[in-house]
């Protein structure tokens, strides 16, 4: 008889996952801050950066947090009274950490399948959606969500060699169809579903508005990304002309690099407003622009992309700043 159950932790490097997305207590953390811990300050050593590279991030768990904060923003929403400005900054600080999580697994690597296919089943249950139509549908979309869609699947891209096949079709003697496997790999299994009352965050009112309001310095964390990007470069222009540790100064060249987007994802998604923050965030946009002509992995400057798209439609910003903080960015080709 055919297993229906397909193996866990299947990888082409097996290691001990790390989760960063553990709250403990009523300390609410930005996941990408706990992510980057491990690399120590903002003048990294090529230790820690190939550390912060290699550690091993748990992308199925980041993947199923940012669906269930996001489902916890919608109930919040249902449940909130009109003109409820607390209950406003709780749906913020839900998407706030959500859009967190969505850039960690949009941004981290694919190094083994479990990451892999939380990629894509984060794609599938998030973001920009263009659903299938019937044939004899008159299919129409504007440009801006056309590109919104294509930033998206790049964010989200995978090497097609990595993916595993997909779930077997049940034998004539095959029994437990009622929950057969439809996708490897159920994003939504065990969660709450999307509609109805909150299922978490009422307990945590006060915490949660209190995280939406806590912004980062971004003038900070845009000097840390043009730095990191620096550092990367630099340490690939070492590895490139033979060094004895070439392949250890790749790695930390491709942490320094992973900590530069991270850093411009926290500008981009934190919902300040105000001259000042508007001009950071612009000055982000050009950084990653010039990231292109840098020969970066096309799926890193869509994430950036993806996550701003995302994050102009934040709760706690006023609806007309929608239209300034959704950016016009050079195409990906």
């Amino acid at each position: 008889m055919t297993n229906k159950n397909q193996d866990e932790g299947r990888s082409l490097a097996p290691r001990a996952n790390r989760t960063v997305d553990e709250q403990t207590g009523n300390a609410l953390r930005d996941p990408i801050v706990v992510a980057m811990e491990i690399a120590g300050s903002d003048d990294p050593s090529v230790a820690e950066l190939t550390a912060f590279r290699r550690q091993p991030l748990d992308l199925k768990n980041a993947a199923r947090n940012a669906k269930n904060l996001d489902s916890e923003e919608f109930r919040v929403w249902l449940a909130r009274e009109s003109g409820d400005d607390l209950y406003e900054a709780v749906c913020g600080g839900l998407e706030i950490m959500s859009l967190s999580f969505v850039a960690l697994v949009a941004l981290c690597p694919a190094d083994d399948l479990d990451q892999a296919e939380a990629k894509l089943a984060l794609a599938e249950k998030t973001g920009a959606l263009f659903h299938k139509r019937e044939a004899d549908f008159d299919s129409q979309i504007d440009p801006q969500h056309a590109r919104r869609i294509r930033w998206k699947r790049g964010a989200f891209a995978v090497p097609e060699l990595m993916l595993p096949p997909a779930p077997a079709a049940p034998k004539a003697d095959d029994r437990g169809l009622a929950n057969w496997p439809l996708e490897r790999f159920d994003l939504v299994a065990h969660l709450p579903k999307r509609g109805g009352p909150p299922a978490f965050a009422d307990h945590q009112i006060v915490e949660w508005a209190g995280f939406a309001r806590a912004a980062p310095n971004l003038e900070h964390l845009l000097l840390r990304a043009r730095r990191m990007f620096e550092t990367c470069d630099r340490l690939l222009t070492l590895a490139e002309r033979g060094s004895g540790n070439a392949s250890e100064l790749m790695t930390a060249a491709e942490g320094a690099r992973l900590m530069g987007y991270l850093a411009a994802c926290q500008v981009m998604i934190w919902p300040v407003h105000n001259r000042k923050a508007l001009e950071i965030k612009k000055q982000v946009v050009a950084l990653v622009n010039l990231r292109g002509e840098a020969g970066d992995p096309p799926a890193m400057q869509s994430a950036v992309r993806h996550v701003t798209a995302e994050a102009a439609w934040i709760k706690t910003l006023p609806v007309d700043a929608r239209d300034r903080l959704v950016f016009d960015w050079n195409e990906l080709v």
